[in-house]
């Protein structure tokens, strides 16, 4: 054993060197790991840092983080409330109020201004915290490698001391964000590349670059000492270094907390996109609302040589195999944080985003056009153009929706807050639209339909009898892979463990890795006779996985394959075919008293006249078997072997060959209690559910029967073969059913359904399952599931179930509900409002509302409108998906908008001939424009609780408390405006006479029966509300 001695405390440390191989538990010596490095390799002598040096660098090079543009501090937050359209209109109508000599007038201008600010930041202040807490209920972990520390909570012991002296490691999960440059992270299939990192060691790694580079097939990585990456070097120019410039030392030793190192990481990104030349333009689209794409300055990027093999990409994901890597760049200065900005900008929008943005083009289109014609008309006939300016502002304020983005965003809030209430965490706040418009659900079956608590029922020999080797192999098989976790492993170890033995369990130190919980003695003594020399991991393609291990008592290796049936007879040329049945059971089991325990601590061999040539026979015979077992919902894995003859250093798909078929396995996963009612909730919903799965079709119909889904068809992943997109979109629409898919096919299904005008969810949470969950209008996955799935959703469930969904459809459709209700009840009032303002101008010989008027009845009205998240929706608006649609919401304008005209032209009939109010010089003229302002304020109050129901409102449909205490506080200021002095001279109001409220509650009185007479007219002719 050599030591070296620190020269320098924030220098280079000269790397220590281990031999020793002693084993503590999950505590190991570095040895174990770089033992398999080639001598020379550049890698040699490297350790895992230790708590010191991931201090330092922490300090150093911070958190693991990219600050993609929606990661805003507050002070951002409030500019983006600030800096809005609908804003700096209000701020430009209130400067030239000012100008026009209409101080009032342009006070509460900025006033609107800064109401809608504040509520605007505050909302979104909230949403971003609120945000923030639900993600961080939402775990990423990575398993690193680290020097072993002695706990800081006691003094070291001699055992601590020689630990620390012989180097001993200790593998450790901590958050992604957490990991620094120089440690050592082991990624096995499923895991995100945390970082950009550079391979030790690795076997069979297969790594998805899809998130870089769109490619959808994986490729191969291996370690830069290896014979494949000097193949890789021999046949082509390897110009690529931009990796190795600025990397950190290997051991992370060197890390210093100074900030002037010569080799700081921030002087030499991998990847530098320089500073866009068009900000301002930027600046300018992203104030309305417009995504900036600028190709000189997001293509011009450095390329950078993704093809390496020995380098690993922050984004990418394992698909399958393993590996050990050395972190060399993390957080902003990977490539991928280098492009995070530029990948965020080219995301298209969704139709949510796109409607919102247009519903504002429309509100500024009407203002356009409509203001001008009010201002020439007032001019003309008045003559009189500065009090024609102030009007025509007061009418272009009084159609600004400057509450628009603060409603829109308080809906998207509080519907992430209702969803985090029922176990559903919204990573992307429009996913909650996309789950209230989804109309097509389609799920995985294990963990979602079942109750992901897989057992072990069956291990069976060639004659259908339970079989002692068949289960000896599996437990091998799964004890010692470390590949895929896997839930049959578990079942495996743990049916094992209770067929061994009945004695207590204990932890246990055998080497592979644990699966399932500490092995029993029988199940140690039975694992400790063989030594683990190679693995050949499991992926989606050849759904199988082996392990090679030797009996170290007879010092015979052997390879032990399980797998999908098919895939491992395609490999298999003998078949073990006892003479008789062991046991006339379907399972091994033992007594109480302990008495005729098989032993199974002891491999049971097979004598040579018992394994016979595979026949074609003999493989229709066990595909019966297996077609038997699925049918009574039992998923079956078969089990095969072959003894090696030599020994050799490596292992690959190649060696899964001339196999001996020991046995079949079968597994019950039973289906939830819960999901046939969520099932039926959800298709009273008009929510159709499709499972999407890799297992058998005879396992999951026999599912699907059992929680009562209806089967329409069913299609295996050979019937897409061969078809183009408009045959399987013909068959996505009619099958329920998708069985044995590969990833690619299920993505291609769910792609081939938004083509069919569906909008798709999607639910899952393995490896196999990120594609979909990408293509999917909106991924679902889960807490538990793999890190490129959970990266991949939208949504994240804490409970995977779909009762979850069901409640979070309903959220969804409320708060989608909410957001129209603002949208049309703005668009249709301000349409209407033009034309009382048309009306009035070409008519009346003074104005019908003095500016001043115009504004406080507008902010009225914003402010009773702030409660509209909090409503409720009729029980008839949930049980449908409801989609986005500019054309509705056009439609609904002209047809509801104009209503509001005729009642505001009777007030001024009834002001012109009642009270003979008649000329500009009538002192009266205050009276007329009070009247309005009044009869205004109450029809838009009361055209909240009209709108927001196709129902008769307060009789079928009752809103919801805040929004009734709203209209009734707001409603009462606008009565008592005109009688409390102050404002009767800051508004120039006056009081009115108890005739005026007569004729004022017969107003609202028809008003509310002629508009409800048009709201059934509507919902005969379109078959819709909004």
């Amino acid at each position: 054993m050599s030591s070296s001695t620190p020269t320098k405390i924030n220098k280079n440390i000269e790397a220590l060197k281990a031999n020793h191989g002693t084993v503590y538990g999950d505590v190991t010596s570095v040895s174990s790991i770089t033992s398999a490095l080639p001598a020379g390799s550049e890698f040699e002598g490297v350790l895992p840092l230790n708590d010191e040096q991931v201090e330092r660098a922490k300090e150093k090079y911070g958190k693991n983080v990219i600050s993609f543009e929606d990661d805003m501090s507050w002070y951002k937050i409030l500019f983006h409330a600030s800096v809005h359209p609908f804003n700096i209109l209000l701020c430009i109508l209130a400067i030239a109020t000012i100008f026009t000599g209409s101080t009032s007038g342009g006070g509460i201008m900025f006033v609107m201004v800064f109401i809608s600010t504040a509520l605007r930041f505050w909302q979104e202040w909230k949403s971003a915290t609120a945000a923030k807490a639900l993600r961080s209920m939402v775990s990423t972990l990575i398993t690193v490698t680290r020097m072993y520390s002695c706990p800081e909570d006691r003094d070291p012991t001699p055992e601590d001391v020689v630990r620390i002296i012989n180097h001993a490691t200790v593998r450790m999960d901590i958050p992604i964000e957490d990991v620094v440059p120089g440690d050592w992270v082991q990624l096995s299939a499923g895991d995100l590349i945390p970082a950009d990192v550079k391979i030790i060691e690795s076997k069979d790694l297969f790594i998805s670059q899809a998130a870089l580079t769109g490619e959808a097939m994986p490729v191969e990585k291996f370690s830069a000492s290896s014979e494949a990456m000097a193949a890789w070097k021999g046949n082509q120019q390897d110009s690529y270094d931009i990796m190795a410039k600025g990397a950190v030392p290997m051991d992370a030793a060197a890390i210093s907390v100074e900030k002037n190192d010569d080799d700081d990481l921030d002087n030499a990104p991998v990847t530098e996109i320089a500073p866009s030349k068009n900000s301002f333009k930027r600046a300018v689209y992203a104030c309305f609302g417009i995504r900036y794409f600028d190709p000189e300055t997001s293509l011009d990027a450095p390329e950078v040589g993704l093809d390496r093999p020995d380098i690993c990409f922050m984004g990418t994901s394992v698909v399958s195999g393993t590996a050990t890597v050395l972190v060399e760049k993390i957080g902003g200065d990977t490539f991928f944080g280098t492009m995070a900005k530029e990948l965020t900008k080219r995301r298209p929008e969704n139709a949510f985003q796109l409607g919102v943005r247009n519903i504002s083009w429309v509100f500024f289109g009407i203002m356009f056009v409509m203001v001008p014609p009010v201002l020439l008309i007032n001019g003309l006939l008045r003559n009189n153009w500065t009090e024609a300016v102030l009007f025509a502002l007061s009418v272009a304020v009084g159609l600004t929706p400057e509450m628009l983005p603060m409603i829109v965003n308080s809906n998207l809030a509080r519907g992430a807050y209702l969803m985090s209430k029922k176990r559903c965490i919204v990573k992307n706040l429009d996913a909650i639209i996309n789950l209230g418009s989804m109309d097509v659900l389609c799920t995985d079956k294990t963990g979602t339909l079942t109750d992901n608590k897989v057992i072990l029922v069956r291990h069976l020999d060639y004659h259908g009898k339970a079989s002692k080797q068949t289960l000896q192999l599996a437990f091998l098989n799964s004890r010692f892979q470390t590949g895929l976790k896997n839930l049959l492993d578990v079942a495996v170890v743990e049916y094992f463990e209770k067929t061994a033995s009945t004695l207590p369990m204990y932890e246990s130190i055998g080497n592979g890795k644990e699966v399932g919980s500490g092995l029993t003695p029988v199940a140690v003594t039975f694992a400790s006779r063989y030594l683990k020399l190679d693995e050949i991991p499991f992926d989606f393609v050849r759904r199988r996985m082996s392990v090679v291990i030797k009996d170290l008592s007879s010092d015979v290796a052997m390879m032990v394959s399980k797998g999908a049936v098919e895939e491992m007879l395609s490999i298999c040329t003998k078949i073990v075919v006892p003479r008789g049945s062991q046991t006339g059971s379907a399972d091994i089991q033992m007594d109480s008293e302990g008495e005729n325990v098989p032993a199974l601590d002891i491999l049971e061999q097979t004598e040579s006249d018992q394994v016979q040539t595979l026949t074609p026979e003999m493989i229709a015979h066990l595909v019966e078997m297996n077609k038997d077992l699925n049918v009574d919902g039992i998923r079956v894995v078969a089990v095969a072997y072959r003894n090696l003859e030599k020994v050799k250093d490596n292992y690959g798909i190649s060696d899964e060959c001339e196999m001996v078929f020991a046995g079949l396995i079968g597994f019950l996963d039973p289906p939830k209690e819960s999901t046939g009612p969520a099932i039926k909730e959800l298709m009273s919903l008009g929510v159709e559910v499709k499972v999407l799965t890799g297992d058998s079709a005879a396992v999951c119909r026999k599912v699907c029967q059992q929680i009562d889904l209806p089967i329409k068809s069913i299609v295996t992943t050979d019937d897409l073969v061969g078809l183009d997109d408009e045959q399987i979109a013909e068959v996505a629409r009619n099958a329920t059913i998708f069985a044995k898919l590969t990833p690619l096919q299920k993505s291609q299904v769910i792609r081939a359904l938004k083509r069919s005008d569906r909008v798709v969810g999607f639910l899952g949470d393995g490896i196999n399952d990120a594609p979909a969950l990408a293509e999917a209008d909106v991924g679902i996955s889960v807490d538990t599931a793999t890190d490129i799935a959970k990266e991949s959703a939208d949504v994240i469930l804490l409970e995977k179930s779909l009762t979850v969904i069901a409640d979070a459809v309903i959220v969804g459709r409320t708060t989608y509900g909410n957001t129209m209700k603002y949208i049309v009840m703005a668009i249709s009032s301000n349409f209407g409002n033009v034309f009382s303002m048309l009306v009035a101008s070409s008519w009346l010989p003074f104005l019908p509302m003095l500016p001043i008027h115009i504004l406080a009845q507008n902010l009225i009205y914003d402010l009773s409108q702030t409660t509209i998240p909090w409503d409720t929706m009729d029980a008839e608006f949930l049980q449908v998906p409801h989609r986005w649609s500019m054309k509705s919401i056009l439609r609904f304008m002209l047809f509801m908008g104009p209503w509001s005209s005729p009642f505001d032209i009777t007030t001024f009939l009834f002001m012109w001939f009642h009270y003979n109010i008649q000329t500009p010089h009538d002192p009266n003229v205050t009276l007329f424009q009070t009247a309005w302002f009044v009869e205004g304020s109450l029809t838009q109050l009361l055209v909240i609780h009209i709108i927001r129901t196709p129902k008769v409102p307060f009789l079928q449909s009752m809103a919801a408390w805040p929004i009734v205490t709203s209209s009734i506080m707001f409603s009462a200021v606008s009565l008592s405006l005109p009688f409390i002095p102050v404002f009767q001279d800051l508004l120039t109001l006056a009081p009115l006479p108890p005739l005026y409220f007569a004729y004022l509650i017969g107003a609202l009185c028809a008003y509310f029966t002629v508009t409800q007479i048009a709201k059934m007219i509507y919902v005969r002719l379109f078959k819709t509300w909004f």
